[in-house]
């Protein structure tokens, strides 16, 4: 068993240097910058990002849509169960009725254009507050990564 000062050394060295830590700290700041902006939309960040994949995928499977965005079929299904409520997004039972297809209706594509202008400037302020470095490399690496972590399962 490490020694209580070792052990602080090492807890500070992974609080210095964990990028999961920091990525993670990332997210949630600039994650609440941009909630802050489209609450007056009734939207969160996540249900627009939901809304933005169907507007461009046209019609995709839940599973689709899960991937396109690296997110825990859960945390989808939440998200997609309020924007039906809403009439955000449809859904059409598959061919064989084991899958479902969805769709963006015409409030989800409201929804996308009322909220455009703040989301614009959620994403100036976002840019503003980061190094411009940090910017460019985000925009280049995000869309590179799998989907999936080595052990098969998604983002959590």
């Amino acid at each position: 068993m490490a020694a209580p000062d070792d052990l602080q050394r090492v807890a500070r060295a992974m609080r210095h240097d964990c990028l999961a830590m920091r990525v993670r700290q990332l997210n949630r700041r600039i994650t609440r910058l941009y909630d802050a902006a489209l609450r007056p939309h009734g939207v969160s960040t996540a249900q627009l990002n939901v809304l933005v994949a169907l507007a461009l995928a046209g019609e995709a499977r839940p599973t689709d849509i899960a991937r396109a965005l690296a997110l825990e079929k859960s945390t989808l299904s939440r998200n997609l169960d309020r924007m039906v409520e809403r009439r955000w997004i449809g859904v059409t039972p598959g061919e064989r009725g084991t899958t479902q297809h969805l769709r963006l209706l015409p409030a989800g594509r409201r929804v996308i254009e009322s909220a455009m202008p703040a989301w614009r400037a959620a994403q100036r302020r976002a840019t503003a507050e980061l190094e411009p470095e940090l910017v460019e490399a985000l925009k280049r690496t995000a869309g590179t990564l799998p989907s999936r972590d080595a052990h098969g399962g998604g983002e959590q």
